[in-house]
């Protein structure tokens, strides 16, 4: 019993590592696309939801956006 457990235990930590590589490259792409940082990435299902900060032009302070980008 414990070892099944332990088996779905490390099965359901298996698929983690992937989706949160996934949505850090799609989180790198998308603020190398923008010319910006990233801030904040969430995965969501198959999505994922990426803030990053974009530097200010002709004085104007920096802007922070959110996106939903496929991961």
């Amino acid at each position: 019993m414990m070892k099944t457990f332990l088996a779905l235990l490390l099965a359901s930590f298996a698929f983690v590592p992937s989706a949160h590589a996934d949505c850090a490259s799609a989180a790198a792409q998308l603020a190398a696309k923008r010319g910006g940082e990233v801030i904040n990435v969430v995965a969501d299902g198959g999505d994922c939801q990426v803030t990053i900060r974009i530097p200010g032009k002709n004085g104007k302070p920096p802007r922070v956006e959110t996106q939903k980008v496929k991961g």
